[in-house]
């Protein structure tokens, strides 16, 4: 039987109905609120409802959660009050990971391609003959002698590295493109070269002095509800009404005034793209007036203080001023501030590191907190604390054959793969694939140049097969040849420690609240089962079942051993080591996991390769070149949705559904224009058509548009389509404005160094329909 894309979703093949899951949905109308202390009360029967504590995943901050569940299914998620991270707080993306286990639009069945690629034209399959075409084509490989032309892609599920590793080295391919780090590619490489931890912890609950440069903490920073709780905290701990310690002031450089930005104590709005210049003056001013922590740059860093000061010398407040539009006067006062206010810390994601300079500003950042010795101290700028995972023996080898996929030769400072690039490179042929698996990972939403990457995966030649892991029919699931139903979080087992905040480190379960809808899977269980199809060396490999694997990934922890392991988590939720206290200055033992076991300041490898060595400002293009009547594009997150992970979420798309073009309202009236007129933004590669809105709050060169919304696919909530179905409130969707996806029109350029997208770097202007 075939299906279009609109019967799929008539009939269900893509929803619950065909699938007899229809009084699952039914659950969702049960939702009550939740009773503090983390418990739930039965409506019918008037008696506690089982709770089960599992973990998060419907943004990245990875907090603790219960399941509330009643006659098989799930009425509620709550927060678990005793979780040491999110302390029974939880954000509204929380409470609609509901939405997404019983999204009507949910693929929950095998559907196999009918037709050309991306006409819409689909069959529902068994996962039997599913597995037997997958297996055929990867088997096919095999026997052809390239394996590694079988090439896995996810996006974002850190969960997922170390057994999509697995299999891959397992079947034989180099190319497991896996690594997605915590805060994007170019601060993690940022990080790396600075001090050898992948990304920095800061410890908001215990600062006086948070130096903010382009992040969003109050809505958007990805370390979410357990970091801004604590930032709330330091400003204002109260007791009784009574405020019991000093308030932590806040400095916010941005273009954009954000939830951050108005509760700060300043917000400057900085011209995007030049924090590393007002960095270097702030770090210039510090060591010039000698306010410098003398122990910690003699002891710990890599240059010396004298060496600092000389590079530093014109990079003076007035300097950055005429850059950056920040007044030298604010820069040197705040300078003084940071320096002599202990403890202190900075903050910086995405509208640092979404730069074509991103490293080099994130490193200009990160210096403030070396040479001011705020490093790993007790409300500093800390090290993460985590636990490592052990995997099962005997490990499979890394293949030895080089992936241009995997390590780029045109970014050889990059450290990691560079997933921007990964479907450009098969497009200039530099990389062949036989098969393209992708797991939860949406290129023709999140990536730049959207309709570009869109004809790589319509090309058969390009790529012969591709198969889509997801639960949702995404825009990228529209292109494949085989799209495969996956569990969502509240339905599969994973283990995780992620950055711990009272800076001792935990473990963390999410295991299922209730069984998987329809036919779908977890992703652990798919590849187990995948790896004993295909036999031979990939399924030796893969003999254990997906209990086995969590209890062998926590065998190296011997204080969880002891309280009881599995057993322990599953009835927890959670484990921390009880006695130990948070343990400062980790460094000091053994040095940073650098070359020089030193903090470097200045980097061999950054000046080997052609670049600065010291943190530099690096003037971006559209900045020199940008005309009176042209604009930066900002691209930011709001902060009831994830990226492109949760649109079909009906609670918070009805929060947030649409994505206005944000415009200083002066510079609105100059141009002629009205707020909420409808316009086309317009770039050098394409329009998009959206309504103003006018604000104070902007940098009058700055155009700011979410990119949460705006689908052409992922069910008919995110595209504001009422519809009936046997979730009662879809029929009373009231909204007509889908919103608009501002990334097809933001050209895919990357930093040199690092490889992240500069997705901040498109120039615009502003035309009337």
């Amino acid at each position: 039987m075939k299906f279009s894309r609109r019967s799929l979703f008539k009939y269900g093949a893509l929803g619950g109905a065909l699938l007899g899951m229809e009084k699952s949905f039914e659950y969702m109308a049960n939702a009550m609120e939740l009773i503090e202390g983390g418990r739930e009360v039965s409506r019918t029967t008037g008696k506690f409802l089982k709770a089960v504590p599992s973990t998060c995943l419907n943004c990245y901050a990875r907090c603790g959660n219960y399941g509330f569940t009643a006659y098989g299914g799930l009425i509620k998620i709550g927060p678990n009050t005793d979780h040491p991270n999110s302390r029974g707080r939880m954000c509204a993306k929380g409470q609609a990971g509901l939405n997404a286990v019983y999204d009507p639009d949910r693929i929950l069945a095998p559907i196999k391609r009918v037709g050309k690629r991306g006409e819409g034209n689909w069959k529902r399959i068994s996962w039997e003959e599913a597995y037997v075409e997958l297996v055929s084509k990867l088997s096919q490989l095999k026997s052809q002698g390239v394996p590694e032309e079988f090439v896995f892609q996810s996006d974002r599920d850190i969960t997922t590295q170390a057994i999509s590793r697995r299999f891959c080295h397992a079947f034989g391919s180099p190319n497991a493109l896996v690594n997605h780090p915590v805060g994007g590619w170019n601060k993690r490489v940022a990080q790396q070269l600075s001090w050898g931890a992948d990304y920095e912890v800061p410890d908001v609950a215990n600062t006086q002095y948070m130096l903010i440069f382009g992040s969003n903490p109050y809505e958007a920073h990805y370390l979410r509800t357990s970091f801004v709780q604590r930032i709330a905290e330091a400003r204002g701990l109260r007791q009784e009404g009574t405020l019991i310690r000093p308030k932590a002031k806040m400095v916010v450089f941005d273009p954009r005034l954000t939830q951050t930005g108005g509760r700060a104590d300043e917000w400057h709005p900085i011209l995007p793209g030049t924090d590393a210049a007002v960095a270097l003056a702030i770090a210039q001013t510090i060591m010039a007036e000698g306010l410098y922590d003398r122990a910690f740059v003699r002891d710990w860093c890599n240059v010396s203080a004298s060496q600092l000061e000389k590079y530093l010398q014109g990079h003076t407040p007035e300097w950055a001023e005429g850059i950056s539009g920040v007044l030298a006067t604010d820069i040197r006062r705040i300078a003084r501030e940071f320096a002599t206010t202990r403890p202190a810390t900075t903050i910086s994601t995405g509208g640092v590191s979404k730069h074509g300079n991103g490293v080099q500003t994130e490193r200009a950042v990160a210096l403030l907190n070396a040479i001011t010795g705020n490093i790993d101290v007790k409300g500093g700028y800390c090290l993460p604390r985590s636990f490592t995972f052990r995997e099962p023996n005997p490990l499979p080898p890394a293949p030895r054959v080089r992936s241009e996929l995997l390590h780029p030769s045109d970014f050889p400072t990059a450290l990691f793969e560079v997933p921007p690039r990964v479907l450009p490179t098969i497009k200039e042929r530099k990389a062949k694939v036989g098969v393209y698996m992708t797991y939860q990972y949406n290129p023709l939403y999140s990536r730049a140049e959207g309709p570009f990457l869109e004809q790589i995966l319509k090309d058969e030649e390009l790529i012969p097969y591709f198969v889509c892991l997801d639960s949702v029919y995404t825009e990228t699931a529209a292109f494949a040849d085989l799209v495969l139903p996956m569990a969502t979080f509240a339905e599969r087992w994973e283990l995780e420690s992620p950055p711990a905040f009272e800076m001792v480190p935990f473990v963390s379960l999410r295991q299922p609240f209730i069984m998987p809808l329809g036919e779908a899977i977890g992703f652990t269980d798919f590849l187990i089962s995948l790896a004993g199809r295909l036999g031979g060396d990939v399924a030796e490999y893969f003999n254990f079942t997906t209990r086995q694997y969590l209890e062998t990934q926590i065998s190296g922890i011997p204080g969880l051993v002891k309280a009881g392991g599995l057993e322990y988590l599953k009835e927890k939720g959670f484990w921390f080591d009880s006695e130990e206290r948070p343990r400062y200055r980790r460094y000091a033992g053994r040095g940073f996991d650098t070359p020089s076991r030193k903090y470097e300041i200045f980097s061999k490898r950054l000046e080997d390769a052609g670049y600065s060595g010291m943190p530099a400002y690096e003037f971006l293009p559209i900045t020199e070149n940008i005309q009176e009547e042209e604009f930066h594009l900002l691209v930011y997150q709001t902060r009831v949705h994830t990226h492109d992970r949760t649109a079909n979420c009906m609670w918070l798309t009805e929060i947030t559904h649409d994505n206005p073009a944000v415009m200083n309202a002066e510079t609105m009236a100059r141009l002629g224009f009205e707020n909420g007129q409808e316009v086309q933004i317009v770039s050098k590669i394409g329009a998009i058509k959206t309504r103003l809105q006018a604000v104070q709050g902007i940098n009058p060169k700055a155009i700011a548009i979410s990119d949460n919304v705006g689908h052409t696919e992922f069910g008919r909530i995110a595209r504001a389509i009422p519809f009936e179905s046997d979730v009662k409130t879809t029929e009373l969707l009231w909204w007509k404005d889908g919103g608009v996806n501002p990334k097809p029109i933001v050209a895919l350029k990357l930093d040199p160094i690092g490889g992240g997208e500069a997705l901040m770097d498109t120039k615009v202007w502003i035309r009337s329909v």
